[in-house]
């Protein structure tokens, strides 16, 4: 199960646990840095870039706008708010991205992908009123 279908991404092995304690001893060498910190700011990193939360908030408010758009009517306002809530969740995620190496790269790539079609529903729907 991947992340892209709803489920929690990837499970990790027992070994990897040794693998990255070896290659942190290995990297810090004697730099007097304590690994408890280092681990502590990881932590802190980590939390700070998931971008899950806000995947779950677009997954909402895109199915929230299939029912909107399927219903019909003076949808106006609404339509406004929903593509201001998507822009919102994806402007975060494009802040969350930033220094995420390759990964990073691609998910603002995304991001960005997914703003300018949230712009065209918006352009859209201003030719509905």
């Amino acid at each position: 199960m991947h992340a892209r279908d709803g489920g929690p991404p990837f499970t990790r092995g027992a070994g990897v646990s040794a693998r990255l304690s070896a290659k942190l001893a290995e990297l810090l060498g004697n730099s007097g840095i304590d690994p408890q910190r280092l681990a502590q700011e990881v932590a802190v990193l980590v939390d700070r870039s998931d971008i899950s939360e806000e995947l779950t908030r677009l997954r909402v408010h895109a199915t929230q706008l299939d029912d909107l758009l399927a219903k019909g009517g003076e949808i106006g306002k609404k339509l406004d708010f929903m593509l201001q809530e998507m822009h919102r969740e994806t402007n975060t995620i494009l802040s969350k991205s930033t220094g995420g190496g390759e990964l990073g790269l691609k998910i603002a790539e995304l991001a960005l992908t997914v703003k300018a079609e949230v712009e065209k529903i918006r352009e859209q729907g201003l030719n509905l009123e």
